[in-house]
């Protein structure tokens, strides 16, 4: 490869690599920070990029965060799960069923509608400080949204393959298999990636509002010493786990799960025209 191609390679890597874009706007970013920080000399009001990454080398030098990391994990992960059951046996029940559509489908809406703060408030007074608040709260906050997901889905799956399906005489349990699992299979990873982003989210709100340990209470105990610094610290590495788990394991699955649909595209794109 010659000079020019090389030049040529980089530079168009620089503007149409999704990876390298983002690498440059985060990049950008910490750069236009520090600086806005040190030329208006206000360290103090919004920290700066070296200050919080002092901070975290400090933080990830001791162990004591591991306790809280944990925690909020195992009840992000158990919000996660309930919502995501619940969602998806509401769903495909609104869905099939005509009469549960009809009768449900306002009580779906209203939850919805319902400010997710007064979730976490109400579940936090009712039951006070235990990993059951933050689950609640992520569960009812979120599987209105996946029920509707799921819903959606459902009700969208071809006629005529459930139609072919009865003509042949397959059964019940095979046609939701084979059939409507695998239709509204990106369904589900939408109502996946949703659940989760909502879920952490959630949870640290839970924990500022009300928690001895976690991820959000140490938050709030920053927060309360007017500690910028600490706050970003533990805001930058929970945000940074949440991207690994997202695009280290959730795009890994979908990429697996839907790569036939890449090969179809390669194949209507190579054939005779």
């Amino acid at each position: 490869m010659s000079t020019t191609q090389l030049r040529g390679t980089i530079g168009r890597a620089f503007v149409s690599n999704r990876r390298v874009i983002f690498v440059e706007s985060v990049v950008a970013l910490l750069l236009v920070w520090e600086l806005s920080a040190r030329i208006f000399g206000i360290t103090d009001l919004i920290a700066s990029p070296i200050l919080v990454g002092g901070g975290i080398y400090e933080l990830l030098s001791g162990d004591e965060w591991v306790m809280h990391f944990v925690a909020s994990m195992q009840r992000i992960l158990l919000g996660f799960g309930a919502a995501l059951v619940v969602g998806i046996i509401g769903g495909v029940v609104l869905g099939v069923s005509n009469f549960w559509g009809k009768v449900l489908r306002y009580y779906v809406l209203v939850g919805m509608a319902v400010p997710g703060l007064f979730v976490v408030i109400f579940t936090a007074m009712a039951f006070g400080i235990s990993d059951t608040t933050p689950m609640l709260a992520t569960a009812v906050i979120t599987a209105p949204f996946v029920v509707d997901i799921i819903q959606s889905g459902v009700e969208n799956v071809e006629s005529d393959l459930l139609n072919m399906s009865s003509a042949f005489g397959v059964s019940r349990s095979r046609v939701y298999r084979r059939v409507l699992f695998q239709s509204i299979l990106p369904e589900i990873f939408s109502a996946i990636r949703f659940t989760f982003s909502v879920a952490w989210k959630v949870t640290i709100l839970a924990e500022v509002v009300i928690s001895n340990v976690g991820i959000g209470f140490l938050i709030a105990d920053n927060m309360s010493r007017f500690s910028m610094v600490g706050v970003l610290q533990y805001v930058v590495l929970f945000v940074i786990l949440m991207m690994v788990i997202e695009y280290g394991i959730f795009s890994k699955m979908e990429e697996y799960l839907f790569s036939w649909r890449e090969d179809i595209k390669s194949s209507m794109g190579t054939g005779p025209r």
